[in-house]
């Protein structure tokens, strides 16, 4: 069972999701609810909730705002948000939990399941302190990405990533600037991530960043050189297009 508050300065949004959380979400309890920034801290503060469903946009201040006023986040948060933007990519490079405005049953229930599954184990702070960062490039992309590992988090500079390699279900990072690292998501959900930030899916196993990319080579086999000295095979349907962005980026 997760203790939680909600924190939304709109009665009928509060009571919207209250009904929702106990109608699809029954192993949530509700103890609390407040309206603004100033009441949810000394809500928060008394109540001392596992989780709080925050609303960004309130009259005495930002969900963001409330967050900052803790000098260390003990606990877990779900932003509920209008924000369809540039704030999402923020959202989702810093790995921090959101809900669309208006809710979908469907939605509020994933965002509790991913609530029980990190109730102790992730670095909420870092998580919080790198969205910060990343929301401050506005229609810019993020600077910064969280990565969960088995044991802990890691905030990366995007530049630093070389390149990702599969490993299964999970995903190895290699970096410019710290040893490699195991992550527990998938190859696919950094490439849709990262495919918009110069990143290229070259192989089915290989997700490489373009600027460390040295040469491309079509003989024997289809391979790119990356700066480091790493050979990455190219597979046969992403050479026309790999050939097209590196053209690109060599005529900026």
């Amino acid at each position: 069972m997760i203790s939680a508050v909600i924190i939304d300065d709109e009665k009928f949004a509060r009571e919207a999701l209250a009904n929702m959380l106990k109608m699809f979400c029954p192993d949530v309890n509700l103890i609390g609810e407040a309206d603004g920034v100033e009441s949810g801290v000394e809500t928060i503060r008394r109540l001392e909730p596992d989780a709080v469903f925050l609303d960004i946009q309130m009259p005495d201040g930002s969900g963001f705002d409330l967050l900052k006023e803790f000098a260390s986040i003990g606990f877990k948060f779900v932003f509920i948000t209008a924000y369809q933007e540039y704030a999402i990519q923020a959202f989702k490079y810093s790995a921090i939990d959101y809900i669309l405005k208006p809710i979908d049953p469907i939605d509020l229930a994933a965002a509790v399941e991913k609530l029980h599954e990190s109730v102790l184990n992730e670095d909420t702070n870092k998580k919080f302190q790198a969205f910060i960062e990343n929301i401050q490039w506005h229609e810019k992309n993020p600077q910064k990405i969280v990565l969960k590992t088995f044991d802990t988090v890691i905030v990366a500079e995007k530049e630093s990533i070389i390149r990702c390699e599969s490993e299964n279900n999970y995903t190895m990072f290699y970096f410019t600037d710290k040893p490699k690292v195991l992550v527990s998501k998938t190859l696919k959900e950094f490439d849709v991530l990262l495919s918009s930030s110069g990143f290229f899916r070259v192989h089915q196993s290989h997700l490489v960043n373009l600027n460390f990319v040295a040469k491309y080579n079509r003989f024997p086999d289809s391979h790119v050189v990356l700066t480091q000295g790493q050979i990455i095979p190219v597979s046969v349907r992403k050479r026309e297009l790999l050939v097209t962005l590196l053209k690109q980026r060599t005529s900026r």
